[in-house]
């Protein structure tokens, strides 16, 4: 039987986490349910009902890790976090090596947003790649805050790297939004000449209201920084059925030195329906649909 301890620990200004260790070596791959197990037994109870496991990754392939890696998100089964609050508990993301399993059940303040952004609900968690060839792994992950009448929630993008040296994943890209449904986004690039950045628009707050445009990009082991920052063409709710980043992307490639007025305009990964031709109109691409 394994010697099992749990520890709750609150460390830095953005994560909580919670800490279970298996002292017993994992030899070989562990199956999911003994993995499900500890992570389980890492979120505390309440009033006797478990915390429920909702979705699961192996990381160890894709990342060719030295230890067995496992990404699992499962519900805590308190609901007292915000109370009032009717919908299911918030979710505890959970890095676990082997048996080790380290959860992140509340976003605290950061530096740019000063509230806390508790995860409800479970948008992406996939692993991209930052090469061109598939390889420089990376570990997607976006989670939404408690939804308002309107739908509308924050949203937090996290990319993870993995340090082979340190056997360890950490965060090297965070982006939090004020709301979703005002068209903010951070978009990881997965093709293109930009592949491997990521493109961050919000609204502005003062007429005429448009958004801005950040490009992050990581060179080496680093974290993400800011390349470009600019205040876009893409009026708010001008009509435009494309998405901001898809709008700005002839400008965007411009600034960035990699697109110039007579090339061909940039294609949408996905285009709407029934879009037909792309144009170019004020520095903002637009889909025809005349020319259906």
């Amino acid at each position: 039987m394994l010697d099992e301890v749990a520890l709750r620990v609150c460390a830095g200004f953005a994560t909580c986490l919670v800490w279970h260790v298996a002292s017993a070596a994992v030899a070989k791959p562990l199956p999911s349910a003994e993995i499900d197990r500890v992570v389980v037994a890492a979120i505390p109870a309440w009033q006797g009902k478990p915390a429920e496991v909702l979705d699961r990754l192996d990381l160890s392939e894709p990342f060719a890790t030295v230890s067995q890696w496992t990404l699992v998100v499962a519900r805590d089964p308190d609901p007292s976090a915000m109370p009032g609050f009717t919908d299911p508990g918030a979710l505890a993301v959970c890095l676990v090596k082997t048996l080790a399993v380290e959860c992140s059940e509340k976003y605290g303040p950061t530096k740019t947003y000063p509230w806390t952004n508790t995860a409800y609900a479970l948008r992406t968690a996939k692993v991209v790649h930052a090469g061109a060839r598939e390889n420089a792994p990376l570990l997607l992950l976006q989670t939404c805050s408690t939804s308002g009448m309107n739908g509308n929630c924050d949203i937090r993008t996290v990319l993870y790297a993995y340090s082979r040296a340190a056997d360890r994943f950490h965060p090297v890209f965070v982006n939090d939004t004020r709301g979703s449904n005002n068209n903010q986004d951070a978009r990881f690039v997965e093709h293109g000449p930009l592949r491997g950045d990521v493109i961050v628009n919000y609204p502005t707050d003062h007429a005429p209201y448009a958004y801005w445009i950040e490009v992050y990009a990581r060179r080496g082991v680093g974290d993400y920084t800011r390349i470009l920052r600019y205040r876009g063409h893409t009026g708010y709710g001008d009509g435009n059925v494309l998405a901001v980043a898809d709008s700005e992307m002839p400008e965007i490639l411009r600034r960035l030195g990699k697109w110039q007025l007579g090339d061909a305009l940039p294609v949408p990964p996905q285009s709407p329906k029934g879009c037909g031709r792309l144009i170019l109109r004020r520095g903002v691409e637009w889909c025809d649909f005349a020319s259906r």
